[in-house]
């Protein structure tokens, strides 16, 4: 039996540090024929390249070299340059991870050649359309024949949003095996303590900004540096993003933050650099997405610097607050976690809603299954006698204690949604046993 032939397709940091592991597994895999794709949307150095030394990555198969284009030009240039590939190359299935332009041009280009598209991290929602990320979430679900979630509130999105259950896939977060993989690593390999001259178990606050609306705006970034530098008692660590950096030296308020003792503004990290100094934090201030969950699953309170997140789990958990632009929530939190032991326990996170490890180790499986039994296609449509609709089904008699797949074929439909007697979501699964005052959400197909 030929192998199956599987592109992953990166293009930024994070994207390769979440898909790592999977990176790995696919090479080693003798059933797959691998192809690796980067866009180029990070493209120097500190960007890529030290990340494929460290994490141990092969070198890409083939890199677009986008750069730092207009958005639009820029998504553009890569669809192009993906047709290419695609019509050379001929891969069966296209994967791609996260919510960049990178990944929207592979899910449309995959899409629009009849490929398979399995989009990693599916579902997560900031509903916060401001964010281009947002967009391009949005867009890529419907073009997925994966939809990967990563937890299960990803699964409701996707399903609120009419998905086929059937394309959803509750896998977990690629970001656990990463952290948990790569940390024993960084353990061994990184000398960030003796560079930084940190004394052993000694307390300090993690530091990151890099968002356009907390370091573009000068009102915004002034606050936050205003708060920092309230806190002299507290050792804040900061890699500085070089438009932060840029921004700080616009704003003239660059000097401002020079020769504060308290106060370490460092050049940005190599990855394992900086998973090492997560771990070593005290608690962490962000207004990262990748951040969030990785101070989650390193037990670590996190500070975030938004107005929202597209990572609600931690929040939900109480692991993580959200404080946006509000100085005065910023110091509340930052004097409680420094100075009250009971209220930093209260944050330090004892589960992980990010999932157990074993996202791609799923992934593989699943893929390998679809193509084993030779159903890498979405199913044509054939109207039979009716306009298939959708409507709101109230289980109170018919249908009860019959399971999913069992009631799909007696009553010709396909269960989009359940809600239980207090509308709460179920996620439809075939052998779920369907229960009195369930209501389901149904596509009739006659």
């Amino acid at each position: 039996m030929s192998k199956l032939k599987v592109a992953v397709v990166t293009g930024t940091r994070p994207e390769l540090i979440k898909v790592s592991v999977l990176l790995r597994l696919l090479k080693e895999d003798p059933e797959i024929n691998f192809i690796f794709v980067h866009s180029g949307q990070h493209y120097d150095d500190l960007m890529f390249k030290v990340f494929l030394e460290q994490l141990k990555l092969p070198e890409p198969d083939y890199n677009l070299n986008v750069g730092s284009l207009p958005n639009s030009v820029q998504t553009g240039k890569m669809l192009i340059e993906l047709y290419k590939i695609i019509e050379k190359e001929k891969p069966q299935v296209i994967l791609a991870q996260g919510d960049t332009n990178t990944v929207f041009a592979a899910g449309i280009t995959a899409f629009k050649n009849d490929i398979p598209f399995g989009h990693i991290e599916s579902g997560i929602r900031s509903f916060d359309l401001r964010m281009p990320e947002e967009v391009n979430r949005i867009l890529v679900g419907p073009c997925a024949f994966f939809n990967f979630a990563p937890t299960k509130i990803a699964v409701e999105n996707l399903l609120n949003e009419g998905i086929d259950p059937n394309r959803i896939f509750l896998v977990g977060n690629p970001i656990v095996e990463a952290v948990l993989e790569n940390l024993n690593v960084a353990e061994k390999e990184s000398q960030i303590e003796k560079q930084l001259n940190l004394k052993k178990g000694e307390k300090f606050i993690l530091l990151t900004a890099h968002r356009p609306s907390n370091v573009d705006h000068k009102p915004n970034l002034e606050n936050i540096i205003k708060s920092l530098l309230k806190f002299e008692e507290m050792k804040i660590i900061f890699p500085i993003h070089p438009r932060t950096k840029k921004n700080l030296i616009n704003f003239n308020l660059w000097q401002e933050i020079q020769n504060k003792p308290h106060l370490q503004i460092i050049d940005p990290l190599k990855y394992l650099d900086m998973l090492k100094l997560m771990s070593l934090s005290y608690f962490i201030i962000t207004d990262s997405g990748g951040l969030q969950e990785e101070s989650t699953i390193l037990k670590k309170p996190c500070i975030t610097l938004r107005e929202n997140t597209e990572r609600p789990e931690s929040v939900e958990i109480g692991a993580n607050v959200l404080v946006g632009n509000d100085t005065q929530k910023l110091e509340y939190y930052m004097e409680k976690l420094w100075n009250d032991p009971n209220f930093y326990k209260s944050m330090v996170p004892t589960v992980n809603p990010y999932g157990d490890g074993k996202a791609s180790i799923r992934m593989i499986e699943i893929i390998k299954k679809k193509w084993r039994m030779d159903l890498l296609s979405i199913p044509y449509i054939k109207y039979e006698k009716h306009y298939p609709h959708t409507r709101l089904v109230h289980l109170n008699g018919e249908g009860n204690n019959l399971t999913v797949k069992n009631f799909e074929k007696k009553c010709n439909c396909n269960i989009m949604q359940i809600f239980d007697s207090n509308g709460k979501t179920i996620i439809p699964s075939p052998n779920l046993v369907l229960k009195r005052f369930m209501f389901l959400k149904i596509r009739v197909l006659e």
